[in-house]
């Protein structure tokens, strides 16, 4: 049985369309439904119900599912073995990686890394934590960089924490707040809030807050973008306001692009780690990874230390 069709197989079941699943295995249209065609010959059974739009499985097709996964994985950890024998000089790691991870370790993980094993393939993928790890579970994935949500309390994971920095709210210059000292939380509940998807365990913390309502604007605010880029172009020109780690904070205030804000009760960690499937057998590429992104994480806490 051709591992190619088998993949397109499972991308169909994972993406949810043809379409899709064309785009993720980088071949055209005609050439997966083919393959998909060419399988169901060889296997004697239609895998899917192609008549209600988006393709759904048949009964055959869910007993190939399972079946389909646990040989996929198999080929994955023979060609970690394999990766193993050639000493990391050719390859191809997925990497998804959650908006604070990404725009503060993992710059400096992928240089480390690149120095290090210039002859492996990284592909990084951005996205909340929820989606990252449901694509980890369907093998789309290698391994997550993210905030844990609730990872670290499901079996099927398996989670190792990164060093965590303080998160600071910031402003325009131009903003009321600005120049302001000692500003309290509930001073911040005017103002529009541009946030990332906030965290289960920040809506948590501020639950358990008294006489504090902005839990559910953190849920649901006014801008809500998981780049951050974007989100620090958007408060530099507007009265929103957003909570930055340390050290994607330091440069916009150093440049006097925005201010820190004062806020003498806030008190909330970034909270992230490296999210892996708990019965998947690491390749080195993984192991060679994870690595590089405890080393960066040290590094920006150490930076952290740092006075000025």
């Amino acid at each position: 049985m051709d591992l190619r069709k088998l993949t397109f197989f499972h991308a169909v079941v994972t993406s949810g369309s043809f379409k899709r699943a064309a785009e993720r295995s980088n071949v055209s249209p005609p050439a997966l439904t083919k393959g998909i065609q060419s399988l169901e010959q060889e296997l004697g059974v239609s895998l899917f119900d192609r008549r209600r739009g988006e393709p759904r499985l048949t009964s055959a097709g869910r007993a190939l599912l399972d079946r389909a996964r646990r040989i996929l994985d198999e080929a994955d950890e023979i060609r970690a073995d394999m990766q193993r024998e050639r000493g990391l000089e050719t390859g191809e790691l997925r990497i998804g990686c959650g908006p604070i991870v990404m725009h503060s370790i993992m710059g400096r993980a992928l240089a480390k890394f690149s120095i290090q094993h210039p002859g492996i393939r990284v592909k990084v993928t951005s996205g909340n934590w929820e989606n990252l790890t449901r694509r980890l579970q369907d093998y789309l994935l290698d391994l997550v960089v993210a905030d844990i949500g609730d990872a670290g309390i499901r079996k099927e994971f398996h989670v190792t924490g990164v060093a965590t920095e303080p998160l600071v709210w910031v402003a325009a210059t131009s903003h009321p707040l600005a120049t302001k000292r000692k500003i309290l939380f509930k001073d911040l509940e005017p103002f529009p809030l541009a946030i990332p998807t906030a965290p289960t365990h920040m809506i948590r913390h501020l639950e358990e807050q008294v006489d504090f309502p902005m839990a559910a604007q953190l849920a649901q605010p006014n801008i809500q973008c998981d780049n951050y880029a974007a989100l620090i172009s958007a408060v530099r020109r507007s009265q929103c306001l957003t909570a930055l780690p340390t050290s994607l904070a330091r440069q916009p205030v150093d440049r006097g692009e925005l201010c820190a804000l004062d806020v003498v009760d806030w008190s909330l960690n970034s909270r992230a780690g490296i999210i892996t499937l708990a019965k998947r057998a690491p390749s080195v590429a993984r192991d060679a990874m994870e690595k590089s992104i405890l080393e960066a994480s040290g590094d920006i806490a150490e930076d952290d230390l740092q006075p000025g």
